[in-house]
């Protein structure tokens, strides 16, 4: 199963970005009247139909066909538009946009040709935001841990060595910062287990393996279960904006 073909797995598993991520992004790109978001690496449109609800006209692309169907289907023909599209071949006009978000996905198009389109389509002053959650346990890093030990993992750490602030301003960003927000997430002893089959990693595991993994995912969460019967996994969500200079098309 590819990582496209598990988009309603990851429609269901993945939580929505805390109520305080989305105040701050919402605070960095504005309300304006007419102001243009695109969200980039939309996945189903989690958060794109979080800063949807929030009264931003914002625009979720991503490179998937099986996410953009998910995305879709959830929308069921209510907005926000949903796109299928690649960071580094973007249809849009030179500054097109306000704003650009990218939620849990730009360690996947962190490169020279993708960042240059999203600066193209950018308008003047216009805002980059990078968000990410980070496990602030070791919930992320003991999923990898479980499914090694059945299969070598060609994508273990996509974000070894990743720093969306120091890539912003290597590609001439300004006014680059950072801001944490600490929260947890709540999740079913079956959410978790299916939490990690959300992952990209699960693309490397062999449908004979399935049952195999996931019976060690299960003894895994189950030995972590608080007194409701639900695993916390404590994050901490930073949200990394930078600025197209005025002076700079």
């Amino acid at each position: 199963m590819t990582f496209g073909q598990s988009a309603s797995l990851f429609n269901d598993t993945r939580q929505a970005y805390a109520v305080s991520v989305i105040a701050r992004v919402v605070q960095i790109v504005g309300q304006e009247p007419g102001a243009r978001v695109l969200d980039i690496g939309c996945g189903t449109g989690i958060a794109t139909r979080q800063l949807a609800e929030r009264g931003v006209n914002v625009i979720g692309a991503d490179s998937d066909t099986d996410m953009i169907r998910q995305a879709r289907l959830v929308a069921d023909g209510q907005p926000p538009e949903f796109l299928l599209m690649r960071a580094d071949s973007l249809a849009f006009d030179d500054g097109s946009f306000d704003a650009v978000t990218a939620f849990g996905a730009f360690h996947w198009f962190a490169n020279v040709a993708s960042i240059a389109e999203l600066r193209r389509v950018l308008r003047p002053g216009g805002h980059l935001v990078v968000v990410n959650k980070r496990d602030a346990g070791s919930f992320a890093d003991d999923i990898v841990r479980i499914v090694a030990r059945h299969v070598p993992l060609a994508v273990a750490s996509p974000k070894t060595g990743y720093d969306p602030a120091a890539l912003m301003e290597a590609h001439r960003f300004i006014d680059v910062s950072s801001h944490a927000v600490v929260s947890t997430e709540s999740l079913s002893a079956p959410q978790a287990v299916a939490h990690a089959r959300s992952l990209r990693l699960w693309e490397d595991v062999p449908p004979a393996l399935y049952r195999t993994i996931e019976n060690d995912l299960s003894d895994y969460v189950s030995a972590r279960l608080g007194a409701a019967g639900r695993l916390v996994r404590d994050l901490t969500t930073v949200v990394v904006s930078g600025r197209k200079p005025a002076d700079i098309g």
